[in-house]
């Protein structure tokens, strides 16, 4: 198994519970990381045995993009799952969101959620 990443994907979104965040896009920032067997992609110089990283990437800024969602929560489980299920490369998947906007005194808030195929 070899852990394939995203790191510090920003995406545009508009989210949030308070009023001022209802008018405003703000950025998102996406750690992504995924699990996956990569022993026949090497051996093969095939990424369709693999995982496209910039695929997961395209993918998780048009889910994003596309969701109206209050609480980063809720937005962040339904990525997981939306991920699992289309690439089914993965064994594992975790991802941090990080929402710079959400304390004005701290330097961002966030959330990190892991989901494994069982």
């Amino acid at each position: 198994m070899a852990t394939v990443f995203v790191e510090d994907l920003k995406v545009d979104t508009v989210i949030g519970v308070c009023d001022w965040e209802k008018n405003v896009e703000q950025t998102l920032h996406f750690d992504i990381v995924m699990q996956v067997d990569i022993a026949a992609a090497a051996d093969t110089d095939d990424l369709s045995k693999t995982v496209n990283y910039a695929a997961i990437a395209e993918d998780v800024a048009a889910y994003t993009k596309a969701q109206d969602c209050l609480l980063i929560e809720t937005l962040l489980q339904g990525l997981l799952k939306h991920l699992m299920a289309n690439y089914l490369q993965l064994s594992e998947l975790s991802i941090t969101l990080r929402k710079p906007m959400a304390i004005e005194d701290a330097a961002c808030a966030g959330i990190t959620e892991t989901l494994s195929r069982d």
